[in-house]
């Protein structure tokens, strides 16, 4: 693994990165964490994929892990959000001018997957395929549940993110986790109408290769409406090839759950099945 940096073009902010390295590769995963989280969180599941055959690149977005903003986590500063999407596709140019013929495959999840949606529209020609994990999509105005109501009394307040403690246990005992509960400068609109906006969506490619990978329990897909909401309106956006990977009792974090090896190997799967 090879830590590196780069000058976003929006707003010069240094934005740290991860690449696995892998020469040669049949393909590159570019990851996009999710809220009070950060890149080196996918370490297990990079591992998975060079040895699957795979190069992995993943930056902390600004405001994570070691891309803070002027004021610490959660300040995604004067660029905010938009930026942090701009900082996606800046990378994916990265990888694939790195990488040669390789085709690049980006995935993201829960505010990373956000930002994949909101990317696909501008730029889904740079990508091969495009995996949403832990994602949904609501309606603007839509109220936004506390997520780890449906599984009181919990032991922890993140008991929504995965059925297995220890994995819970190192969230919480992260010290670059968990900071949603404090002020949040510029960052992600829960309900921003642009990923509902059909004008936008279909400038999606028609025949860009979707995954959704969640599980039936994650209470950010609300018993999977928003999966459903998120695939009936890319599908009336013209986007023809979108698979489903639901697990049954899965909570939001699936790379993270009791099942994470069968996960791994069924998103790998769809990677080899889709890129060859």
């Amino acid at each position: 693994m090879i830590e590196f940096s780069y000058s976003s073009r929006i707003d010069n902010w240094l934005i740290h990165a991860y690449h696995w390295s892998l020469e040669p590769n049949q393909g590159v995963v570019v990851i996009s964490h999710g809220l009070a989280e950060h890149a080196l969180r996918y370490e297990r599941f990079a591992a998975a994929l060079n040895e699957a055959g795979y190069a992995v690149y993943a930056m902390d977005h600004r405001a994570h892990g070691r891309t803070l903003g002027p004021e610490g986590f959660g300040d995604f500063g004067d660029g905010g959000w938009d930026a942090l999407v701009d900082d996606i596709d800046q990378l994916v140019d990265i990888a694939r001018a790195q990488n040669g013929d390789s085709p690049v495959v980006l995935l993201g999840h829960s505010m990373g997957a956000a930002a994949a949606q909101q990317y696909a529209p501008m730029s889904s020609d740079k990508i091969a395929a495009l995996i949403l994990s832990g994602s949904t999509l609501r309606k603007p105005g839509q109220s936004i549940p506390e997520y780890n109501d449906a599984f009181e009394p919990a032991r922890t307040a993140y008991d929504w993110l995965s059925r297995d403690p220890d994995e819970v246990d190192k969230y919480i005992d992260d010290p670059l986790c968990g900071f949603e509960g404090q002020t949040i400068k510029n960052g992600m609109d829960r309900t921003d109408p642009r990923r509902d906006d059909m004008n936008r969506l279909e400038k999606i490619r028609s025949n860009l290769p979707v995954l959704l990978v969640a599980g039936d329990a994650d209470p950010v897909n609300n018993k999977l409406a928003g999966i459903d909401y998120l695939e009936d309106r890319w599908r009336e956006a013209g986007v023809k090839q979108i698979d489903r990977q639901i697990y049954a009792e899965g909570r939001h974090e699936m790379l993270n759950e009791t099942n994470r090896d069968e996960v791994t190997r069924n998103m790998i799967q769809w990677l080899d099945d889709t890129l060859t």
